[in-house]
């Protein structure tokens, strides 16, 4: 706990120093605060500040900067949420609505709307705006469909409850009927449907051993094929992806002049599991999560800051990521993930983007 005044005193240096990036001096804060105390009483408050891990400086100054402790307390207790503005929801709503027009089948086409929410995500927050597909493999399987390509290729169309599709070409050696599709279709829908992709990766064996005994060599050998190939045939964690844009955002800014940092970010785009593992990891409570510097873990970005979100297709999570210095709005970046999440449940479970 600490006194009002330093919470008054902490709080305008958090949001001073996130709108300037410049350390603060007690002279600057004796003018601008709204209580009349002298240069002296507040440099007393500041060093109290700083003994209990709120505030560092600079050598090379003697104005203070807020630590992760400061930035944690902020964003937990001092920090009023801003609303975006009715241009940067018309800005997301235009590009939803330009997207939903384009989509045929999710699982193909939500990657291009990943890629322009991470476009839109980073210029609204200037940014890097992140966007991590769904896992698919917590879709609930609906249906298998087979369709003859010619006498020796079989398209296997693969539909989940979330509305993603699949479609794999398998090789065969033989030709086989249109009747004999028909009914090998039946009988594995009716032994995966209703089931996780995952319970299928891990027990497909053993849900259709029986049906080998009932069909000629050459039928049965189709479903010894297509069990083969089960494990990549079930595997939409495969394609998982990463979206992101606006890297030139942070990388201009004044506090990644030192190349460290730069290389450190750089870094981590290149990893791109990494991102995926960071924003996988993110516990969510009232739909957000904020991670500050060192609470982002073994990373090497502990000058950055990220804040992330859920969004649904149907049973399978995506999560969208905001990255950026220690220093980024949080009150305007926190609603603004937020908001894109919502935005992305909406158009891909419904296909329509509404208000």
């Amino acid at each position: 706990m600490i006194k009002d005044r330093e919470k008054l005193v902490l709080q305008f240096i958090v949001q001073t120093f996130i709108e300037t990036g410049s350390p603060i001096g007690s002279r600057y804060l004796a003018k601008k605060l709204p209580v009349e105390w002298s240069a002296a009483t507040i440099r007393n408050i500041m060093s109290d500040l700083e003994e209990q891990g709120f505030l560092t400086h600079p050598h090379t100054s003697a104005g203070r900067m807020p630590t992760d402790k400061a930035y944690r307390t902020y964003v937990n207790a001092m920090m009023r949420l801003e609303k975006l503005s009715l241009e940067e929801k018309n800005l997301i709503s235009s590009m939803m609505i330009d997207m939903t027009e384009k989509i045929t089948q999710i699982y193909d086409g939500v990657e291009e709307v990943l890629y322009h929410s991470s476009k839109a995500l980073a210029k609204i927050s200037n940014e890097l705006g992140v966007i991590l597909s769904p896992r698919f493999n917590q879709s609930v399987f609906d249906r298998l469909v087979l369709n003859a390509l010619d006498h020796d290729r079989i398209l296997i169309e693969l539909t989940l409850k979330s509305g993603a599709v699949k479609s794999v070409t398998l090789e065969l050696h033989d030709s086989l009927s249109r009747e004999y599709l028909h009914t090998i279709q039946s009988a594995i829908n009716e032994r995966l449907t209703g089931l996780t992709v995952e319970e299928i990766r891990k027990t497909i064996s053993e849900r259709l051993s029986g049906l080998r005994s009932r069909f000629e060599d050459r039928e049965e050998t189709f479903i010894r094929i297509f069990l083969d190939s089960a494990e990549s045939l079930f595997n939409f964690e495969k394609t998982r992806t990463i979206n992101f844009a606006g890297a030139n955002n942070i990388l201009m800014k004044p506090e990644f002049s030192n190349s460290n940092d730069v290389q450190a970010m750089l870094e981590l785009l290149e990893e791109k599991d990494s991102i995926i593992q960071l924003l996988s990891s993110q516990s969510h409570e009232n739909g957000v999560s904020v991670s500050i510097g060192e609470e982002l873990g073994h990373l090497p970005i502990v000058n950055y800051s990220l804040i992330t979100a859920n969004y649904r297709i149907g049973e399978s999570v995506g999560s969208i990521g905001i990255i950026g210095p220690k220093r980024m709005r949080y009150s305007k970046l926190i609603p603004l993930a937020k908001h894109t999440a919502h935005a992305l449940e909406k158009v891909l479970n419904t296909g329509v983007y509404q208000e």
